[in-house]
């Protein structure tokens, strides 16, 4: 089973959910009927979150709809449901820049999960290191600490050197963020243009 038959509405929640279609989710799911897989993903996803009573409630889901054309809308309702409770009990993730320990930190319910280290001096931010939870990996929280760091740099009209490799990785993926390295010291961190 290569891609699964997802609906508009529960292709959307769980895209929402930031759920990613990997392999070993498919493989984990093989042998389910077609018509019931966005159902059985969705209860997958949910577990794969943490929530384990929403998952198991969710399958349940099954044995109550009447055909499985409609799974896709039922289960569909349950993850909005559920995720709509859950993010409304969680803060979002915040970024602040904690000069006095040189370094921008993230962190998820008042609680530091990572930092991106730097040095400062006139014009110029070098970022060193960046380190984020292991158990929070997969969240996106790297990506949007460093995103904050670099639109800070470019709002304070700082040139940055990227240092660190996760830095220096995420302006290569992200190209608009190529002008605050200066010209003359982008082939030093391999970010040529083009």
């Amino acid at each position: 089973m290569t891609n699964p038959p997802f609906d508009s509405d529960l292709a959307e929640v769980l895209s929402a959910a930031g759920s990613a279609h990997h392999e070993y989710e498919q493989t984990a799911l093989e042998g389910v009927r077609d018509e019931q897989w966005a159902g059985f993903y969705a209860a997958f996803v949910l577990g794969r979150l943490g929530d384990f009573t929403a998952a198991s409630r969710l399958a349940a889901l099954l044995k109550e709809v009447d055909a499985p054309s409609n799974w896709s809308a039922a289960a569909a309702e349950h993850v909005t449901t559920t995720l709509t409770s859950q993010s409304d009990a969680m803060a979002p993730p915040t970024v602040t820049d904690a000069s006095d320990r040189r370094r921008f930190e993230i962190a998820v319910d008042g609680a530091v999960v990572g930092f991106a280290d730097y040095r400062r001096r006139p014009g110029v931010i070098a970022f060193t290191h960046t380190e984020i939870d292991p158990a929070r990996k997969g969240e996106g929280l790297g990506t949007r600490l460093v995103k904050t760091a670099l639109d800070t740099a470019r709002a304070e009209g700082l040139a940055v050197l990227p240092y660190c490799p996760f830095v220096q990785g995420f302006i290569d993926r992200h190209r608009e963020y190529l002008d605050l390295v200066p010209v003359e010291r982008r082939a030093k961190f391999a970010l040529e243009d083009g």
